[in-house]
């Protein structure tokens, strides 16, 4: 004879299960509803994507065409190596580039936590990278801007380990810099071909 706790406790399960599956593939749908809602009114406004071919330029070819230069250290080097990772789909810099992006970095930290006794617990690292892009032909200044990150990390009794976790913050805002530069570039030259040069 069948336990009756354990039939509605199936019965439970089944209908839960099917709740969930009503309401996941409702969502689906109510998703796929506003896209279609929103789709016409961003291609009226004249919407495109960023890295989208537009004849025979794109803002992907502008990017491999630049070369990096940053301080001969070793934050200088991974920035440099982690925007041209970004930049081009070899990581390697073109053998005539059209533009030279030069990065001056700057790192400081800020006391986040600091307890009774003066023990600092928590420290931010603020990189701040100043850069420009320069055309190779003329050596003129075409853009200039400023990237920032900041990256938290906690500190222990152990002095190896928090210089482990002060290393692992620097490649963190890195690469966060890095991305942050190339966006900047690529909006450059997007609105360089809109605007025809």
């Amino acid at each position: 004879m069948e336990n009756p706790s354990e039939k509605s406790l199936s019965c439970r399960a089944r209908s839960s299960i099917s709740w969930s599956d009503r309401s996941r593939a409702g969502s689906q749908w109510l998703a796929l509803g506003m896209l279609l809602l929103v789709a016409p009114a961003l291609a009226s406004c004249g919407f495109t994507p960023l890295y989208a071919e537009r004849g025979a330029a794109s803002v992907s070819a502008d990017l491999s065409a630049l070369d990096v230069r940053a301080p001969d250290t070793k934050l200088g080097r991974e920035l440099k190596y982690n925007l041209l990772d970004l930049l081009s789909g070899s990581g390697n810099p073109p053998s005539n580039p059209a533009y030279v992006v030069e990065l001056a970095p700057t790192v400081y930290d800020e006391d986040l936590a600091i307890e009774r006794d003066a023990d600092v617990t928590r420290k931010n690292m603020v990189m701040v990278v100043p850069f420009r892009l320069v055309d190779t032909a003329t050596n003129k200044i075409v853009m200039r801007s400023t990237a920032r990150s900041r990256s938290s990390y906690n500190r222990v009794d152990s002095e190896f380990a928090n210089i482990v976790a002060a290393q692992d913050a620097e490649r963190r805002i890195a690469r966060s810099i890095a991305d942050d530069i190339k966006l900047q570039l690529s909006i450059h030259f997007d609105r360089q071909a809109r605007a025809g040069g």
